[in-house]
């Protein structure tokens, strides 16, 4: 009998294997199925089938994990920038993770705002303002829960914008400027 940590081994690998097929395939334009998911993993359906219940719990395991990776550097690289170039160094982040992640935002089951609140729960750039607003950075008469929550919808609406990213990181730049003004 194989020792349980090699098990837990094996299952991680195995569970990676499918979120870099789901990848693959969603990065090539093809659809995800069951099948060909297990079959670019190099896996069985059954051992799919041990780790996910279908295709749209793959796009949320997906979409965590690329969350999980990229919302702690963004936050760290914002942490010693003054207010406003924080919030344009936010603004062009934003569009360009939109802009590198597309491929799997469109194939979302999920509304963009579910998908954030499943992804990121709770609002960690309110943490950031409070740090500003101690630092005297932040003035407004908002609280920094309530800017934090208007500064995710700016982020949600500059993701789902059709129109060129340069265009789209200086509205949302702008946006978040006044937002703290």
């Amino acid at each position: 009998m194989s020792r349980p940590e090699a098990q837990r081994a094996d299952g991680r690998r195995s569970r990676d294997a499918i979120l870099a097929a789901a990848e693959r395939l969603l990065l090539t334009g093809e659809g995800l199925s069951v099948s060909g998911l297990a079959r670019e993993a190099g896996l069985t359906r059954a051992t799919f089938y041990r780790h996910f219940s279908g295709t749209d719990a793959v796009l949320d395991a997906l979409t965590r994990s690329i969350a999980d990776t990229l919302l702690p550097q963004l936050l760290d690289s914002l942490a010693d920038l003054p207010l406003y170039a924080a919030l344009d160094r936010l603004a062009g982040e934003v569009v360009a993770v939109a802009e590198a992640y597309r491929h799997v935002l469109v194939s979302q089951p999920h509304s963009i705002e579910d998908l954030a609140r499943l992804v990121v729960p709770d609002e960690p750039i309110a943490s950031f303002l409070a740090d500003r607003r101690g630092a005297g950075e932040l003035v407004s008469d908002l609280s920094d829960e309530w800017l934090a929550r208007c500064v995710r919808a700016l982020c949600l609406v500059a993701i789902t914008d059709g129109r060129a990213g340069e265009v789209v990181v200086a509205e949302l730049g702008g946006a978040l400027r006044r937002l703290v003004e």
